[in-house]
């Protein structure tokens, strides 16, 4: 064979050779994009509830567990507010009555329990993922300042210490009640909920919130 035929047959071959390869990466891009995709997905979610609530959650692929829950903290704060509670406690005995008038301001702090369960699923679409949250809760209802106390006594229905005891107990069980009351876990919930979206939607990250129901619950 000439010089000049055995040159072109080895061109050839390594034109043949470099085709090969490019089309054994070409087929082998898809799922290392796909995989890449789905580590930058998980570990994306993964930074926005640290971020924001200081707890990284369990996270599943399928039925697979990917990591488990962690956290540094017991608890984390969302939302705070003041609220000022009165109470009147009133004793009458054979016509003689005894009057105590408590008023209290106390400061309320909503937030999550880090102890319980977040859990969050991959998928099932490219770049979507399911949080499940626990509720919200109230977490501190303390008092702030003195408490404003006014009281009245008969001449033979005297006030005692067991009564004002007594009164200074139940206006705290009122501040918890009214506290219950305030709206402020539900504020809580909505403002994790659109700040978690908005920090997720950030990463390209399409994130559906479930907190109704969170899977395994502790």
């Amino acid at each position: 064979m000439k010089r000049g035929g055995w040159g072109s047959a080895v061109l050839f071959l390594v034109v043949v050779m470099a085709v090969g390869v490019g089309v054994r990466s070409c087929v082998n891009l898809p799922t290392k994009l796909a995989s890449r995709t789905v580590a930058g997905v998980r570990e994306g979610i993964a930074e926005v509830f640290v971020d924001l609530l200081h707890v990284r959650p369990e996270v599943r692929e399928g039925t697979q567990v990917v990591w488990g829950q962690t956290s540094a903290l017991l608890e984390i704060v969302v939302a705070e507010k003041k609220i000022e509670v009165g109470y009147d406690w009133e004793h009458v005995w054979l016509g003689s009555r005894k009057v105590i008038h408590l008023t209290q301001a106390y400061l309320v702090k909503a937030g999550f329990d880090l102890q319980k369960s977040f859990v969050v699923e991959i998928g099932p679409g490219t770049g979507e993922v399911t949080a499940h949250l626990p509720p919200a809760e109230i977490l501190a209802v303390s008092p702030v300042g003195v408490v404003s106390y006014r009281d009245e006594e008969g001449w033979w229905n005297k006030l005692t210490e067991k009564d004002r005891e007594g009164a200074m107990q139940k206006l705290s069980e009122e501040g918890r009640r009214v506290a219950s009351t305030s709206g402020l876990v539900r504020e809580a919930e909505e403002r994790t909920g659109s700040r978690l979206t908005e920090l997720a939607r950030a990463k390209d990250i399409r994130l559906k919130l479930d907190s109704a129901s969170s899977p395994n619950a502790k």
